[in-house]
């Protein structure tokens, strides 16, 4: 076997001696952050203590919400019943006209004519405006039982604009007033409807 002789002078040991210090202080330093890393220190853990102790109200309150959640439902459900039904604006509308045709009936109004307007989409929520325009001829009394019976429906109805012009009669007669007035209805959007 042969031997290998390495000699390595006082001079070079400790060059080697102070690199292989250097690289390993170098290596302690760059691995440090991952070594911190790996025991947490007592900050942490109080604040792991808070977020868990956190997590486990709102898991606690699981129930209330969804109670609460219920009785939000049954909130809209109720508030809903006021909608018209209808899965299209046109047949909607129908049902305005006919709800505005018996409330004059009962108020004695002529509705001279009814003109149905383009659905508009609400910004609050999956729900449409259906407005209806009518024209009618009545006197004060009338007028005022009607607007009143519009509001009171049973429905979600509401004059949005109104406009009037009385019309005069001679020989001391009681003046008819000509009024166009626009009433909305609501509906919920169908799922797949555009609008």
């Amino acid at each position: 076997m042969r031997r290998f002789n390495f000699t390595i002078g006082k001079n070079r040991k400790y060059l080697l001696i102070a690199g292989a210090l250097l690289l390993l202080f170098a290596l302690i330093y760059r691995a440090l952050p991952v070594i911190q890393d790996l025991w947490p220190k007592g900050d942490e853990i109080a604040l792991k203590h808070k977020h868990l102790a956190k997590y486990r109200q709102v898991v606690g309150e699981k129930d209330a919400v969804e109670t609460r959640l219920a009785a939000l439902k049954e909130n809209v459900k109720q508030g809903e019943s006021g909608l018209l039904r209808g899965k299209t604006p046109a047949l909607v509308a129908a049902d305005i006209q006919k709800i505005l045709h018996d409330l004059a009936k009962k108020s004695k109004v002529e509705i001279k004519r009814v003109r149905v307007l383009k659905a508009v989409e609400l910004e609050q929520g999956d729900y449409l405006s259906v407005p209806v325009q009518l024209n009618i001829n009545a006197d004060i009394r009338q007028l005022k039982e009607i607007l009143y019976r519009i509001e009171a429906s049973q429905k979600y109805l509401t004059v949005k604009k109104m406009k009037i012009k009385v019309i005069t009669r001679r020989r001391g007669k009681q003046g008819l007033i000509n009024s166009d007035i626009t009433v909305h209805g609501f509906l919920k959007k169908a799922k797949n409807q555009d609008g």
